[in-house]
């Protein structure tokens, strides 16, 4: 069990410190902090963890998922051991690569429902529809992911987030400010007030500054130790400041 703790720790202090490198560290590093929900539900000894029987379930669906995003990277010509996934010169064919891969996520997390895996398959599976163009679709990906996901608030947290990124992308302020809160209301979510000061900065930017003040004076009461990156410090600071 320390050794699990101890694993925890350190994942937190690796995704901590790619969130001060950026404020959009959720849609860059979606697997990265995956890991990190793995690592602490494990920590925790969950329910499903302890059962032996989804333990075993919840390896195959993770090899299983390994496997498609492995052929995946592969597909688009990354190198062993890449993360990020290349641009193909041409868009056609790259088109056509993440509409098969697409079905093989959608594929995992029917195979697998239940599992951590099958959230992640969801959230590659929005990523492609991003990819493509189609934020609503991946947002209605995401958004019955939740609804899938009764009783698992830290996975809940992880996809709440990953839906207010998307808004970011397509300019949908209040849509993103709102996803984010809700975030950062899941008192378990071990990165709730990153969402938080993420939620401040989309408010004031869809124009309720109110809302936003109310935010940043909640991190400053409730996190005063919280280091942020480069302009969201700075826009709670200057909230402070002003009220």
């Amino acid at each position: 069990m320390a050794a699990k703790s101890e694993g925890a720790s350190e994942a937190l202090a690796e995704i901590e410190g790619i969130v001060e490198r950026s404020a959009a560290w959720v849609g860059e590093n979606v697997i990265l902090v995956s890991v990190l929900v793995v690592a602490l539900i494990a920590g925790a000894g969950a329910v499903g963890w302890r059962l032996s029987s989804e333990k075993r379930d919840a390896e195959a669906a993770s090899n299983a998922l390994d496997k498609v995003h492995s052929q995946y990277l592969k597909a688009m010509g990354a190198s062993p051991g890449d993360i990020d996934v290349p641009e193909l010169a041409n868009p056609t064919a790259g088109a056509e690569i993440r509409a098969e891969y697409w079905t093989k996520y959608g594929e995992v997390a029917e195979q697998y429902p239940g599992t951590v895996a099958a959230v992640l398959a969801r959230l590659e599976q929005g990523n492609l529809s991003e990819a493509g163009g189609d934020v609503e679709d991946s947002i209605a990906i995401w958004r019955q992911t939740l609804a899938d996901l009764d009783g698992k608030p830290k996975l809940e947290s992880i996809v709440y987030q990953r839906i207010g990124q998307a808004y970011e992308d397509a300019g949908q302020w209040l849509e993103a400010a709102k996803a984010h809160e809700a975030a950062s209301a899941i008192e378990v979510n071990p990165l709730r007030y990153w969402a938080m000061a993420d939620a401040a900065r989309c408010y004031a930017q869809a124009g309720n500054r109110d809302q936003a003040r109310a935010l940043a004076e909640r991190v400053e009461q409730e996190a005063p130790t919280l280091q942020l990156p480069g302009q969201l410090g700075e826009l709670l600071r200057e909230m402070r400041v002003t009220q």
